[in-house]
């Protein structure tokens, strides 16, 4: 698998996979993390595909990776570990909302 190959991705057999987003959606992800506050996050390449991985900046055992697939024609965030959509990359500051839950982040806290 390449380094921004697909990991989960749906898609048919007539429709591409633009790969080379991914990293660019995961960055501005990650901005939306840090903008949220409470959390520390960086881009890293996990079985050869990129993901964001994620921690609560007080409790650093409380974190999980973000990773980003194409699917079913458009780019979504999804639980790296499970494929599992977390939500469209338009909203990428809901998504760090939800993310902040999932490490129960503080809101307004920096890293």
């Amino acid at each position: 698998m390449s380094f921004d190959g697909p990991r989960q991705a749906r898609v048919s057999a007539d429709q591409p996979v633009l790969t080379s987003e991914r990293r660019t959606h995961l960055t501005v992800l990650d901005a939306a993390v840090v903008a949220h506050g409470g959390m520390s996050c960086g881009v890293v390449p996990r079985a050869g595909v990129p993901v964001l991985h994620v921690i609560n900046a007080e409790l650093p055992g409380l974190s999980i990776e973000a990773g980003c697939d194409f699917i079913d024609g458009a780019w979504w965030f999804t639980w790296a570990e499970t494929g599992e959509s977390i939500g469209v990359v338009a909203d990428a500051a809901d998504v760090a909302g939800v993310i902040a839950r999932t490490v129960e982040a503080r809101i307004g806290k920096g890293p």
